[in-house]
Order: C-alpha cells, then sequence, then structure tokens
C-alpha cells in the first residue's frame, strides 16, 4: 500500500472511533468516498478488505436516528470498560503507572513536534491513530504494536457486544499484522526514555484527507507541517 493510502486509512480509521456528533456525521459520507478514491489505486487484497471493514461498520449505522449513534457511542465505550478507549488503561488497568504513562505519551508526541490542542488524555485511541498517521517512519506503528494487548481486548469486548466498531479494530490489527514493523520492536515503559524505529523530527502530512476535512472537527495536534498541507490545499 502507498505511504499516502497507509497514512490515509490510519486517519479514516481514527475518524470512524470519534464521537459522531452532528458534525462527523456531516462529513462521514465525504470522508469515506474521498478515502475509496484513494484505495482504488492499490492493487491488493489489504485495501480491499479494510475498505469492507470501514463499509459494513458504516453500513451497521445506516437508516439510525442522529440520537440513535451518539447514544450507541457512548453506551458502547463509556459503559463498558472492556471496551475502553484509552490504552493505558486496557494496557496496565487502574494501576499506578498510568499517570507516567501517559506523561511519556505526551513525551513521545512532542519529541516529533506535535503538542496536543486537545483536552482528551494522550492514550485515546483515535488521537493515537492520528499519530501514527503523521509519525516518522513507522514510529507511530511500532509504538501501536506495545498497545496490541489493550487492542485485542477491545476488539473482543466489541465483537462480544455486537458492535459495528468491531471492525474498525479489525481494520486497525490487520493494519499492524499487515506492516513491516515487527511486535517487540518497541517497547513501551513509561520509566524510559522513548526510542523509535527511526530519527528526526521533520513534519509530515498525511495526504489531501487531512487536509479536506480535519477528521472531526480538527486534529487534536498542533502540527506545523499538517498546518501547511491544509494551506497548500487552499490556495
Amino acid at each position: 500500500m502507498q505511504d499516502i493510502t497507509l497514512r490515509s486509512s490510519w486517519m479514516m480509521m481514527s475518524f470512524l472511533l470519534l464521537y459522531p456528533d452532528e458534525q462527523w456525521q456531516e462529513r462521514a459520507d465525504d470522508m469515506f468516498v474521498n478515502w475509496c478514491e484513494l484505495l482504488q489505486d492499490e492493487n491488493d487484497d489489504q485495501a480491499v478488505k479494510l475498505q469492507e471493514y470501514a463499509s459494513d461498520c458504516i453500513t451497521e449505522f445506516v437508516g439510525m436516528d442522529s440520537e440513535v449513534i451518539t447514544g450507541n457511542y457512548v453506551k458502547t465505550f463509556d459503559f463498558n470498560k472492556k471496551a475502553n478507549l484509552y490504552l493505558t488503561y486496557g494496557q496496565l488497568g487502574e494501576e499506578r503507572e498510568r499517570g507516567p504513562a501517559l506523561l511519556k505519551l505526551k513525551q513521545i508526541y512532542e519529541e516529533e513536534g506535535m503538542i496536543l490542542a486537545s483536552e482528551e488524555l494522550p492514550d485515546y485511541l483515535p488521537l493515537v491513530l492520528e499519530y501514527v498517521a503523521v509519525a516518522e517512519e513507522n514510529n507511530g506503528v511500532a509504538l501501536l504494536l506495545s498497545f496490541r494487548k489493550a487492542l485485542e481486548g477491545v476488539r473482543d469486548a466489541l465483537t462480544a457486544a455486537g458492535s459495528p466498531y468491531r471492525l474498525v479494530l479489525m481494520g486497525i490489527l490487520m493494519l499492524l499484522d499487515q506492516s513491516s514493523v515487527k511486535e517487540g520492536s518497541f517497547h513501551f515503559e513509561a520509566s524510559v526514555g522513548y526510542s523509535g524505529t527511526g530519527g528526526g523530527t521533520g513534519t509530515t502530512g498525511c495526504g489531501p484527507m487531512w487536509a479536506a476535512a480535519g477528521y472531526g472537527g480538527g486534529s487534536p495536534f498542533a502540527h506545523q507541517g499538517v498546518n501547511q498541507v491544509e494551506r497548500g490545499q487552499s490556495e
């Protein structure tokens, strides 16, 4: 899969897991169509399967009232601990290590010039997926792989509940399984310094989809490179 398509795919997975407010619902169709256009340039089974996961997830919401969609999201993620989208919780539970882990994640983002512009905690899965989409080389994928236990836990909980969001987690895990990054190449520990798989702190956009819609009300990152992409697309 081409780099621009892969990065946009991480962003699409992030978008699908955001709270589906009115703005999200207005943008969902266009976001999906734009992403599918990128996938058309790919000629592999991974792209086809990923599109199926996303399409099937969205299809399950067709015909639902707006309030039903948002209510379903709250019921799924806010009232089911096993489907918690905060990765350090799924990985560490309520242990005291969560605090240092959150600080370490923030440090990892800042080392690549990404400053949080959101009140969300840095382990919020949609936010982590945005980082994966713009991180240097394979740093983001390696970080996400270190949370595989939490991701699989969320997938299993969503599958047991019959939630459409299970398909998004399946897509995320498929992308990880088929990446060139090996599990264990990065071990996330809050007490040690970050050592990613690549170097540099240059800026990286993630293609036209980021600029097109901002992925659900704007990126939680204040990132110079992304801002430049947005300006370039609008001029």
